[in-house]
């Protein structure tokens, strides 16, 4: 599922900006598709604009109250209208701002969330010394079973703040706000009131922490690019080129197939 708001005070109708000439949903609808999981990809919105454009490819759009205060809220109440008799337990929570999540990552949150002790399942990539005081980037504060966590292994979040955090010699974590649900967990999650440190971070996992809801972390090596800032649709923009150029180049000629 992919919540997406059309107000944004940084990027006026962020949902709906193009990069290279597709709209930004569409680039986070596309990274849902290439995960190839065979069940229902669901944008929950309070914009018709938007959900046309998902209609438009063949996509699933359901409207949702403007009244919302988080994503997760929006995709709760998305998930009980499109399925009231709870066939689905588990849920992916992907974000309309993230273009370049790849299908591969996407996978690997299906697979650890398909144990029902888990909670809630989100992911983290070592933060880069330039995002250590960016308060744009979400840092997590995570314990391992070992010293040295490497690529796929799994933690457990103790906070989430937009400082640096731990201090000292530890690991710095970049959050990627993708999550994987227990469909119980996210009904029990939508039910609590925002919390004091949610408030005060203005970071809605924080309400799961505080209410004793466990948040387990996946490390992956991938960087995706967030959208929140004109910098940052520049910074998809070339990406995207780059990645367009690449096919150009690699794809073989006429007269070679």
């Amino acid at each position: 599922m992919i919540p997406a708001r059309l107000g944004s005070s940084r990027l006026p109708k962020k949902p709906l900006l193009k990069i290279n000439g597709t709209p930004l949903i569409i680039h986070a609808y596309n990274c849902a598709k290439e995960a190839n999981l065979n069940v229902p990809i669901i944008v929950a919105t309070d914009d018709e604009e938007i959900a046309n454009i998902i209609k438009d490819h063949g996509g699933i759009a359901l409207m949702t109250s403007n009244q919302h205060v988080s994503g997760s809220d929006r995709i709760f109440e998305a998930i009980e209208e499109f399925d009231p008799h709870k066939k689905y337990k588990k849920i992916i929570h992907l974000q309309g701002d993230l273009p370049n999540i790849s299908g591969n990552l996407i996978r690997k949150l299906a697979k650890v969330i398909n144990d029902p002790i888990k909670e809630i399942v989100t992911v983290i990539v070592k933060a880069t010394p330039e995002e250590f005081h960016d308060q744009s980037v979400v840092k997590v504060a995570a314990a391992f079973s070992k010293n040295k966590p490497e690529i796929n292994d799994l933690g457990k979040a103790m906070y989430f703040s937009r400082a640096c955090i731990p201090t000292g010699n530890a690991d710095v974590w970049h959050h990627i706000g993708i999550y994987a649900w227990q469909r119980n967990i996210l009904e029990r999650f939508v039910s609590l009131k925002p919390s004091p440190l949610e408030l005060s971070e203005k970071l809605e996992q924080l309400r799961a922490l505080e209410a004793g809801i466990n948040i387990y972390t996946v490390i992956t090596s991938e960087h995706p690019i967030g959208v929140d800032t004109h910098l940052d649709l520049k910074k998809a923009e070339n990406y995207f080129k780059d990645i367009s150029y690449c096919l150009l180049y690699t794809s073989p000629s006429p007269r070679d197939s």
